[in-house]
């Protein structure tokens, strides 16, 4: 019968068979004693549908019940659960025991001889394997002779990343700590053949392990319960590779003590994690040494010593990624030249760079791994992840997510499936990013489908971070007007509710800002974009004191501008970019730009226009030591404010007029308009204007010989800058009340207060920091007086 199996022979195997049998009489005994009379045998057999002969056999231990036949006779005898348990497992021992027999059992004439069976599955490990020094300790903690149960590990990764060359290489060097055999099993859970059923894999470790083909359980789970009894008192490594799911690997874990399970996956296996408890180790690319030093174990260092400029570039294309440099180490040393820059340049000229590291193998190709890994996913997820390449900064937020795909909210759920697919890594609560490979990968699977996706993604993307900036810079200076008023973004923004949190965004996504407004500069029909992006980035590239990139934003918005023709918006980005250059020091380009946009103003009679290039010209002469120069452009723009009656022109221009009176010397006249000026500024609520005039009105205090009234200025002005997180103004600030300190003769205060400002100075990698350095070697005789400075340009 199906459910029946022949008793084994031999002492040590009858011995659980045996003990079921003992157990099973006694319970026959018990349930005589509670009905009080005999149990009929043959109306219990008729009720387990079996002979009664076999009834029989089953109670005096000759033969041993099978799984479900044992569970139907302890229920009829009224065994209960824990003794039920018990005794399964007894059964479970025999049943092992039987299976083992034929394959341990050699006959030598008249003797038989227990051989144990001890596989050794591992394949070869690849000698190039280098780094991953930290998980290789990690793992080295599974290999513990004294701990309860099983240990499980997950090596998760994308596809290349290398989890299976780290499993193999852990496991040979592990050897010696299990003993009793190393299992092995490709369950092919990514590729185009079939993915292996866990009942093929557990029929291979059962056979491996000395059960013959015919004893192995038909039933998965009776077949995971025979591995778990064999396993029991042995110290076994099972390698686990290339699992889809967790339901594909939990048959075959272990959970006798000794043994180790180490699984890899290019999906992240939380299941094992939550339930099993399992070790995860989530694999990136390699760190940069270990980039190199795999291509000189490939190459030889020889060779690569020959071209090292050219061996970093590939280590970059080929994105730090194992098998993109293995494959390209293998096509160098194939080559007719075995030239490294050979391959460099190939990469670089390549339309589509994934060709050159196309091999005819399936498993290293490395378009094939990665459409493997594209192909299991849900089509939202697919979507999303051919979008990507739309977006071309390091790393996009969940709501650039929503709005690249036109969804109201961010897509958790969407890039969730996307990070446990590791076809993106989250790297930082709610920022997610991707190897340059993976890039070009998605890039091909959006160029191969309707032209307009990629068009339409990309302007709903770049429509996000305008709309967002456009908001944050709201955020920023709440006080000055805006086109239509605040907008709305296309994703929730609720976190960019005031000045700080406006801060932290642009200064998460500046990166991603610049490269979207260059972007939007080289594509026809969305260069305003461009422009507008840089807008709403000004006020944040100012008050964080980046020179060099706000002058590049602002040189792609002219660009751009020209590009399209508006003449309107090329003005207002020229005078910006020359706003910029003043502050890096080149002056003589900014005045060129200015008086450029100048001209383009006036042929556009463009009054606000005119009004605001020539307080950038006043910055910029005031920044270069020229205040006669300034002060006429100065009296203009405060004319041309008189003539229309706004009062933040009436303050800029004040403010304007009066820098240049106390450059000059004419420190009364200046104070009348700095007053003026504040109050217009303070009705305003304008607190970068306030910050601005305090600053200059403590100049012209200290002009005045008054230096404790210059003193509560500069802490008026300190006080907004760091509050409005103006880093340049608060470094000013910083020194000229160091400069009032020490005119009191408080040289220690005005120490400490110079030392604060260089470290601003210094971390902004400003020329100004000379100037402090100077005052800070000086003495009280020897102290240079005031220089003329630039620190109220915007």
């Amino acid at each position: 019968m199906a459910n029946e199996l022949p008793r084994p022979s031999g002492a040590d195997e009858d011995a659980p068979a045996q003990r079921l049998a003992v157990e099973l009489a006694r319970a026959v005994v018990r349930a005589e004693k509670t009905l009080g009379r005999a149990l009929d045998r043959r109306e219990l057999a008729r009720r387990l549908n079996v002979s009664s002969s076999s009834l029989y056999a089953y109670l005096n231990g000759t033969t041993l019940p099978g799984a479900v036949l044992l569970d139907a006779l302890m229920a009829e005898l009224g065994i209960p659960g824990p003794e039920a348990g018990r005794l399964a497992t007894l059964r479970d021992e025999a049943d092992a025991a039987r299976r083992l027999r034929p394959a341990a059992t050699r006959t030598r004439g008249h003797r038989s001889t227990a051989v144990s069976a001890v596989p050794r599955q591992l394949p070869l490990s690849n000698p190039a394997f280098v780094g991953r020094e930290a998980e290789l300790v990690r793992l080295d903690r599974l290999r513990d002779p004294t701990a309860a149960r099983a240990a499980v590990a997950v090596v998760e990764g994308t596809a290349g990343v290398g989890k299976t060359a780290l499993a193999l290489h852990w496991a040979h060097r592990s050897q010696d700590c299990f003993p009793d055999g190393q299992l092995y099993v490709d369950l092919r859970g990514f590729g185009d053949g079939a993915v292996t059923d866990p009942a093929e894999a557990l029929r291979g470790f059962l056979q491996a392990l000395g059960v013959t083909p015919a004893a192995v359980p038909a039933d998965t789970a009776a077949a995971a319960g025979l591995l778990r009894t064999l396993l029991v008192g042995r110290r076994v490594l099972l390698v686990l590779d290339n699992a889809r799911s967790t339901d594909q690997v939990r048959p075959l874990l272990p959970t006798a003590s000794g043994c180790v399970a180490l699984v890899t996956s290019r999906n992240r296996l939380d299941g094992l994690v939550v339930r099993e408890g399992a070790l995860r180790i989530a694999l990136d690319v390699l760190p940069r040494y270990a980039a190199r030093a795999l291509l000189e174990r490939q190459l030889g260092a020889e060779r690569l010593a020959l071209e090292p400029s050219e061996a970093d570039e590939l280590v970059d294309l080929c994105a730090r990624l194992p098998l993109a440099l293995s494959v390209a180490a293998a096509r160098t040393a194939a080559g007719p030249a075995g030239s490294v820059a050979a391959l460099v340049r190939e990469l670089r000229c390549a339309r589509r760079p994934l060709d050159v590291f196309g091999v005819q193998d399936a498993d290293v190709d490395l378009r094939t791994v990665f459409h493997c890994s594209y192909a299991l996913l849900p089509a939202p997820a697919a979507r999303l992840f051919r979008l990507l390449a739309c977006h071309p900064g390091p790393e996009i937020d969940a709501a650039a997510c929503a709005g690249l795909i036109g969804a109201a909210d961010p897509p958790t759920a969407v890039l969730d499936t996307l990070a446990a697919s590791h076809l993106v890594r989250q790297h930082t609560v709610g920022r997610y990013t991707l190897h340059d490979l993976l890039r070009l990968y998605a890039a091909e699977l959006l160029d191969g489908g309707p032209r307009q996706e990629r068009r339409d993604g990309t302007e709903r993307l770049l429509r996000h971070y305008l709309d967002t900036a456009r908001l944050a810079d709201h955020r920023l200076e709440p006080w000055r007007p805006g086109i239509g008023g605040p907008p709305r973004p296309t994703a929730t923004r609720s976190a960019i509710g005031d000045r700080a949190t406006a801060t932290d965004w642009f200064e998460a996504e500046l990166p991603s800002l610049q490269a979207s407004i260059a972007l939007a500069a080289a594509t026809a029909g969305l260069e305003s974009y461009a422009w507008r992006l840089a807008d709403a980035c000004a006020v944040h590239l100012r008050r964080s004191g980046r020179r060099a990139q706000r002058a590049a934003i602002h040189a792609l918005a002219r660009d751009a501008a020209g590009r399209a023709e508006d003449r309107a918006a090329q003005a207002t980005a020229t005078r910006r970019l020359a706003d910029a250059l003043s502050r890096l020091g080149r002056t003589g380009e900014a005045l060129g730009l200015l008086h450029e946009a100048l001209r383009t103003c006036r042929g556009l009679d463009d009054e606000e226009g005119v009004r605001e290039v020539r307080l950038s010209l006043v910055r910029v002469y005031d920044s270069h030591g020229a205040p006669r120069r300034a002060l006429p452009h100065a009296r203009l723009a405060l004319a041309m404010a008189e003539r229309t009656g706004d009062p933040l022109a009436l303050a800029d221009g004040l403010t304007a007029v009066a820098q240049q009176w106390e450059r000059l010397g004419e420190h009364i006249v200046a104070l009348e308009h700095a007053r003026r000026a504040l109050d217009l500024y303070t009705g305003l609520g304008h607190l970068d204007g306030q910050a601005g005039i305090l600053l200059g009105m403590g100049r012209v205090e200290q002009g005045l010989g008054r230096p404790t009234t210059a003193v509560g200025h500069y802490e008026m002005s300190l006080a907004i800058d760091r509050a409005l997180g103006d880093r340049f103004r608060e470094a000013h600030a910083l020194e000229h009340l160091g400069d009032a300190h020490r005119a009191l003769g408080r040289g220690e205060e005005a120490n400490s207060l110079w030392e604060e400002a260089l470290a601003l100075f210094e971390e902004l990698h400003h020329p100004d920091a000379e100037a402090v350095r100077a005052k800070l070697r000086s003495t009280v005789a020897d102290y240079p007086p005031v220089a003329a400075s630039s620190q109220l340009s915007p």
